[in-house]
């Protein structure tokens, strides 16, 4: 799916979503970035992936800066049962990104400024803390 803000693929033989970040949001993108992630997660599981052994990469070296509120509604939207991927891989280019990120994070989250070490790890067989 293509999207003024992002893009998202799935993955299914790897039950990896990839999605790509980019511009200035406000409200209405995180809106249907929500419900975008919410049909390629049906389509995956739909393929035979299961809900539990779902990994996303978040490409975000492109994305600004964004808002307190678009944060907020961020988080929001994207903490929900569901959406929540097992590992989930950020790639970022800025420390001020990488600040923003860490206020929304989910537990198995990691950060990445290396798009091919992330995935690297998103596919490790790695014990989870």
């Amino acid at each position: 799916m293509h999207a003024d803000h992002f893009d998202i693929t799935i993955d299914a033989s790897r039950s990896l979503l990839h999605v790509t970040m980019r511009g200035h949001w406000m409200t209405e993108p995180v809106e249907r970035y929500e419900q975008a992630v919410g049909v390629a997660v049906a389509g995956m599981l739909s393929a035979g992936c299961r809900r539990g052994n779902l990994l996303a990469l978040v490409d975000a070296r492109k994305l600004n800066t964004q808002s307190q509120n678009v944060i907020a509604e961020f988080k929001a939207r994207m903490h929900r049962e569901g959406l929540l991927p097992r590992r989930l891989a950020t790639v970022l280019s800025s420390t001020l990104s990488k600040r923003q990120v860490e206020r929304i994070a989910i537990l198995n989250q990691r950060l990445f400024v290396d798009e091919s070490d992330a995935l690297s790890w998103l596919l490790s067989e790695e014990v989870e803390t």
